[in-house]
């Protein structure tokens, strides 16, 4: 009876190391995503009136923003369908 009540136990951490783990992986990706999102905003800031870097750099950052220019592409087309915004955020299959 004492090893059941260790064996329990003993799952019960695992299974709080677990969903810590998946916490800290899904802040994680948060994050990312936050980053990636000021990055755009660096670039692109002109569009918003934000001073924006040097043209040159700006040019040769433009191939790594290729994802965010699809995605700012693709909100212009559906920026009146609040149907389609809503799909939009389960992303692309």
């Amino acid at each position: 009876m004492l090893k059941r009540l260790f064996e329990r136990i003993g799952a019960f951490f695992r299974d709080i190391q677990i969903i810590n783990r998946n916490k800290a992986t899904e802040f994680l990706d948060f994050e990312l995503m936050e980053m990636e999102n000021i990055f755009a905003l660096i670039l692109f800031g002109s569009f918003t009136g934000m001073p924006s870097p040097p043209a040159h750099v700006t040019l040769q950052l433009l191939p790594l923003m290729q994802d965010e220019l699809k995605l700012m592409y693709n909100r212009i087309g559906v920026a009146r369908d609040a149907l389609a915004e809503v799909v939009s955020v389960l992303g692309e299959p």
